[in-house]
């Protein structure tokens, strides 16, 4: 005769939400830190915030490096390019200005786009 098991008391339930880890924090980090970056018109200080928060989320991000997001296999490779990228454009844009900005804002969109395809969904 077989007997229904006793319900667990166990947290991990699968119909249970899960907090956000710190590698989905790393993204959203960073796709603040693109966002920001994108302001740079309005303020160099909002732009350069941007660009540090977007360096703080890649190094956050970068265990879950190795999984596949849904869309984008290899997005974390292509974030931490645009991060560097906003980089060079935000210390460019202080002696070329017109240069640094197109730097920075190819690099923040590339971060964005890279957040938006490779953050895993339910995570």
């Amino acid at each position: 005769m077989k007997t229904v098991p006793p319900r667990s008391n166990s947290t991990s339930s699968p119909n249970r939400p899960e907090t956000i880890g710190p590698a989905l924090a790393g993204q959203l980090c960073a796709g603040l830190g693109a966002a920001l970056a994108l302001l740079g018109p309005f303020s160099t200080v909002v732009s350069g915030l941007g660009v540090a928060v977007l360096i703080l989320g890649v190094v956050l991000a970068a265990p879950e490096a190795r999984r596949p997001g849904p869309v984008l296999a290899d997005w974390w490779n292509p974030l931490a390019l645009a991060a560097l990228a906003c980089l060079v454009g935000f210390g460019l844009g202080f002696w070329i200005t017109a240069l640094g900005g197109l730097i920075l804002t190819a690099g923040a969109v590339t971060a964005l786009t890279a957040v938006f395809l490779g953050a895993r969904p339910g995570r």
